[in-house]
């Protein structure tokens, strides 16, 4: 018996041995891991009152003005990077915002890997913003012009997309100190097994204080809306039944400059163009569509604060004739100071739609970390 016993230790240790030998001449792919992890985010909440109602009814039918209420766009992200040469690096970065009743799913946000080098510029695969939306976005939607500018999230409206999850986008490198591009490919409607879409934008200084701007972006098979459009009283009754989804064709142009005279003043404005052409109508009773939209803006920094006003026209028609409910129009303007990279802001704004106003007050901070 003791003899066995010790034939079973003698063996462990013999396995044991065997095992760190293996261990520590075992073949590894690649180095060790030091990449660094950086998170970073904004912190974005504010107070607005619309100055309309928000879909619902009161008990006697009429529509009410909600009031205020909070909207909290914060979000929060990782970035990381590993040298994969001298001259090629990989890069990640996971992103999560836009605070709903239900939270924040992380990844809703850009989402993407991608690898990256100073000669060439970066590529990209995964959830981002699509090169125009970039630019129809900032700056030429700032101070809430984008509920005129930017109208892609509308059904019967959307010319081009904004943040797309399979996608393929290139950036280049600065050329000559004066100009990039970008060019992106993907999969446009995922209800559309078929649909995707193709844009690109170019930006070139050619003096310091300009910069031009242009944008396409081309989608096939995209889908318009659904039932998930319908909308609810808040008793749970329904209020407007969502439509059948419609399929089409889009094409959407984009032109813009920034002007910066002197340091303390911007000007920045941009044109758009969309298109649309129903393969399948749908719920919809019109099979083409056209939108014109421009925004206007000034900037004046003093110090830690700035002073904005900006403006934003949307005109339309529906098969070839005008479409007065596709006019929208926003006149806006904005007071902030940054206290300490701290910035705080009041906004009002003017939307209209067909000659009807409603006056928007939004009072908010944000601050990057």
């Amino acid at each position: 018996m003791d003899k066995m016993f010790k034939r079973s230790i003698l063996g462990a240790a013999i396995a044991t041995a065997a095992m760190v030998s293996a261990s520590a001449n075992a073949y590894t792919i690649g180095e060790s891991n030091d990449a660094q992890v950086e998170v970073y985010g904004v912190v974005s909440i504010s107070a607005v009152d619309y100055g309309t109602d928000d879909g619902f009814t009161s008990e006697d039918g009429s529509k009410k003005d909600e009031g205020w209420v909070l909207e909290n766009e914060t979000r929060v992200g990782f970035r990381a990077a590993q040298a994969m040469t001298d001259s090629l690096e990989a890069f990640v970065q996971v992103e999560s915002g836009w605070v709903l009743d239900e939270g924040a799913d992380l990844g809703n946000r850009d989402t993407f890997v991608g690898m990256r080098g100073d000669s060439w510029g970066q590529v990209r695969f995964g959830r981002m913003l699509t090169p125009m939306y970039e630019l129809v976005d900032w700056p030429y939607s700032a101070s809430n012009m984008g509920t005129t500018f930017d109208r892609g999230w509308r059904s019967g409206e959307r010319f081009q997309f904004d943040r797309k999850s399979q996608q393929i986008r290139y950036d280049s490198a600065s050329i000559a100190d004066m100009l990039t591009f970008s060019l992106s490919y993907g999969k446009g409607s995922e209800k559309s097994s078929d649909s995707s879409f193709v844009g690109g934008k170019v930006s070139i200084a050619p003096v310091d204080m300009l910069t031009l701007h242009a944008a396409f972006e081309l989608g096939e098979d995209t889908v318009f809306a659904s039932g998930s459009d319908a909308t609810f009283n808040k008793d749970g009754t329904l209020n407007e039944a969502g439509k059948q989804g419609s399929v089409g064709d889009t094409d959407a142009y984009f032109a813009g400059f920034e002007l910066r005279p002197i340091d303390s003043l911007m000007f920045a404005a941009a044109y758009k163009v969309g298109e649309y052409d129903a393969t399948n109508k749908g719920g919809f009773d019109y099979d083409k569509r056209e939108i014109d939209a421009f925004s206007l803006q000034a900037n004046y920094y003093m110090g830690d604060a700035l002073f904005r006003l900006g403006y934003a026209n949307q005109t339309g028609e529906t098969d070839t004739k005008e479409d007065t409910t596709l006019d929208f129009e926003t006149i806006t303007g904005e007071f902030g100071y940054s206290f300490n990279s701290v910035y705080t802001f009041l906004r009002i704004a003017e939307h209209s739609n067909d000659g009807e106003g409603d006056v928007m007050v939004r009072v908010g901070t944000e601050w990057y970390f």
